[in-house]
């Protein structure tokens, strides 16, 4: 994932309320951090207000309570109006605000037009400093969130099925191992007591980032900034360090069984490197090389889509990619210490499945064994730098992802991949491709129907020849005899039905 600016390096700033020109800090506690992309000239204004919340705050047994503080403020009642107050409040300004809570931070994100800044500041800061807590509110955000676990991931969309159980088993033991939406027992749990302690004690000022774009004048930054500082807290609670994720040898193959009429794959593998570390271009290549998110210039794309008609996508990323369904374009507000390598081969026909995963697996090890050639280096970087500049097209996104800089200790991760692609040497892609990617220790998971005999393929290396209703050129063919047979060899596979999952 890109993140930040090339455009708006000369003017981005991170800043502290500690300068006199933008007002003094409160006398109890430290200044706000701000990062800010003014644009005099235009007529509305991007906030968005990040906190360094997430769920791997949620404490032990209350699974879901980072994603259900999160809406009690970004879509509930305030202590002076009700929910339906607050929207007919923001009607005729035609604003609004939406919240993304994820594993590491929540953020509220707004826009406005200068016309109605003052108006739209003071309702935002209403919700964010003077929540209601009512009881219909908690009640309407738990069944949303219960659904999201038992309709939205287990029946309506296998892709994000299969990606949260990817988390989940790579991720197991870890805070990154449970949804953003908690779980059943969980969010059952949750009392409003703990939503109120949770907001006390994790909503405070050093955990605050503010970001404002557009046509906002320095005064009303440092008033807004102001106001949310001395309405925060001045300390909290601290989050522990996260954990390493837990180690993978051998593939290890999680079958979720459920009625569906396709198959989806993912495999994974934790890697040491995000946005900021020496790796994280090269790495960044080699997923574009494999296969960038719903384009046709990957290998895999290319190989399974284009000549032989498996599957719609195929895809390979090193960094979480959010809602795959409902996105894409790389989103902002999701940045993750730590992250996967991950490869997406779906939907494929349950009985070409088997032969699917090993197809991915043999042009993923041939990228490893061998390598990119100069010529495809030049290809994909050539791609990837152009491509990047369709993630920050609005101020919003631009300010988003400057932001997500921020919380990598970077200025801007868009700016350090168009300026350091060029300089990038086949050497120092190939060497990283070496010491991050290799299908040998990885996580596989499969959402299908009549997971048994799967598994029993899987397990025995049954070979999986495939058959076309079409010609199809040599050289597929000359793959497709070693692909049939290529080992998976996994370390372990279990069938999991799908309804035990999330509980």
């Amino acid at each position: 994932m890109i993140r930040g600016s090339l455009a708006s390096l000369a003017s981005l700033t991170v800043l502290g309320l500690a300068s006199s020109a933008l007002g003094a800090p409160p006398a109890d506690g430290p200044a706000l951090e701000v990062v800010a992309l003014p644009s005099p000239g235009a007529s509305a204004v991007d906030v968005r207000v990040l906190f360094r919340v997430g769920s791997v705050d949620d404490p032990p047994g209350k699974a879901g309570l980072a994603a259900l503080t999160a809406r009690m403020l970004g879509d509930a009642a305030t202590a002076k109006r009700s929910q339906q107050a607050v929207k007919e409040a923001l009607y005729p300004m035609a604003a609004d605000w939406s919240v993304l809570a994820d594993k590491e931070a929540t953020t509220f994100i707004g826009r406005v037009h200068q016309d109605h800044l003052q108006a739209y500041t003071d309702l935002l800061l209403e919700a964010l400093l003077q929540p209601g807590f009512r009881d219909e509110d908690l009640a309407r955000h738990k069944d949303q969130l219960r659904a999201h676990l038992t309709t939205t991931l287990k029946a309506a969309s296998d892709e994000l099925l299969g990606f949260e159980t990817l988390n989940a088993v790579a991720f197991q033991g870890h805070p990154y191992g449970t949804p953003v939406q908690g779980t059943l027992s969980g969010l059952d749990a949750i009392t409003m007591d703990d939503v109120r302690q949770f907001y006390r004690t994790h909503y405070t000022r050093p955990r605050t980032l503010l970001g404002l774009a557009g046509g906002f004048t320095p005064e009303y930054q440092s008033r807004l900034a102001g106001r949310l500082a001395e309405g925060l807290p001045a300390t909290g609670a601290t989050r522990p360090d996260l954990p390493a994720p837990p180690p993978v040898t051998g593939r290890h193959v999680t079958l979720v069984e459920k009625p569906t009429d396709s198959t989806g794959i993912h495999f994974a593998r934790p890697i040491p490197v995000r946005p900021g570390h020496p790796d994280y271009l090269p790495l960044a290549v080699a997923a574009s090389f494999l296969g960038e998110h719903r384009t046709f210039h990957g290998r895999l794309m290319q190989q399974l889509r284009g000549l032989r008609g498996l599957n719609y996508g195929d895809y390979a990323y090193v960094e979480h990619y959010h809602n795959p369904p409902g996105t894409s374009q790389p989103t902002p507000g999701v940045a993750r210490q730590q992250q996967l390598f991950t490869v997406w081969v779906r939907p494929v026909a349950p009985d070409k499945a088997h032969f699917a995963l090993r197809a991915a697996l043999f042009y993923t090890d041939q990228l490893v064994r061998e390598g990119l050639t100069q010529a495809q280096l030049d290809l994909t970087r050539d791609f990837l730098m152009r491509y990047a500049q369709l993630w920050r097209q609005t101020a919003s996104r631009r300010l988003g992802f400057a932001m997500d800089g921020r919380l990598y200790g970077i200025d801007s991760v868009i700016d350090a991949l168009v300026q350091g692609l060029p300089a990038l040497t086949l050497d120092q892609v190939n060497a990283a491709i070496r010491r991050h990617l290799t299908t040998a220790d990885l996580h596989v998971v499969m959402v299908t129907r009549d997971a048994q005999p799967l598994a029993t393929a899987l397990k025995a290396d049954t070979p999986s020849p495939i058959t076309y209703d079409s010609p199809v050129p040599p050289e597929v063919t000359a793959d497709d005899a070693l692909i049939q047979t290529y080992p998976v060899t996994p370390a372990s596979v279990r069938v999991v039905p799908v309804d035990q999952l999330f509980r």
